[in-house]
């Protein structure tokens, strides 16, 4: 059900950045909010995963630069 709210938002992802994403967002949500005693929403857990989802591209996109210009340099 996550997975399908997700993809609707962010595009399709494919099995191995949903497991990282949920565990990211997981470790967010244990740091942040179980600690302080709050509870998380649905909605809520969809947007840490969604934040989650953007970090991990960003960081896939620099280093798959980094390696590029490894290669060529």
């Amino acid at each position: 059900m996550i997975r399908k709210i997700l993809e609707s938002t962010v595009g399709s992802m494919t099995d191995t950045e949903f497991k990282e994403t949920l565990v990211l967002a997981n470790t967010d949500i244990v740091t942040n909010r179980v600690a302080f005693r709050r509870r998380t929403s649905l909605p809520e857990v969809v947007e840490i995963a969604e934040i989650c989802f953007k970090a991990l591209q960003r960081g896939t996109e620099t280093n798959l630069q980094k390696v590029g210009e490894k290669e060529t340099g």
